[in-house]
């Protein structure tokens, strides 16, 4: 099950923040992905997108199955998504996904960018993008197994986006 999460989740808000932390250090190195920001910066950014007055976002988890019937399952991933201004128009950006280990390859990863999707979309948004690091071929590879391609190379990042709304891979 996928859900957005409510601005008043603060045990959730902060879960988001650490697994955003735990991103930085999968991809970029425990050392750099620790020092980068602080876990304050962390949650105020998960914040951010959860605040209409400061974005046009949301945050969406995604659940594993319930251990006792009728509950939540546990937290096995997120996604969180935006508008985003930028020099050539506005898109709809992917700003961090990421699934537990125990959870991946069970098609969390999946859902959580086809829910993203269907939301940029709704909010009228044709391309949808995200940026991460130039060897993050795990990320890599499931955007381009929904039709995403490499449009920018900046190193140590890439961008990655498609046109959505459409069939996969029309750009």
């Amino acid at each position: 099950m996928i859900r957005r999460v409510d601005p008043g989740e603060d045990a959730v808000i902060a879960l988001i923040a650490r697994r955003m932390r735990l991103t930085l250090m999968e991809v970029i190195g425990p050392e750099e992905g620790e020092r980068m920001h602080t876990m304050e910066w962390l949650v105020d950014r998960v914040r951010f997108h959860l605040d209409p007055a400061r974005s046009t976002a949301a945050v969406f988890v995604a659940h594993a199955e319930p251990r006792t019937p009728g509950e939540l399952g546990p937290i096995a991933g997120h996604t969180i998504v935006r508008i985003q201004q930028e020099d050539a128009g506005v898109v709809g950006l992917f700003s961090t996904t990421y699934v537990a280990h125990e959870h991946r390859r069970q098609g969390f990863a999946h859902a959580l960018l086809t829910t993203g999707e269907g939301w940029i979309t709704e909010h009228g948004m044709h391309t949808a993008a995200t940026w991460t690091a130039a060897d993050n071929a795990k990320l890599i590879a499931l955007y381009e197994a929904h039709g995403y391609a490499i449009t920018t190379r900046d190193p140590p990042m890439v961008r990655l986006e498609r046109r959505v709304g459409c069939a996969k891979g029309v750009t």
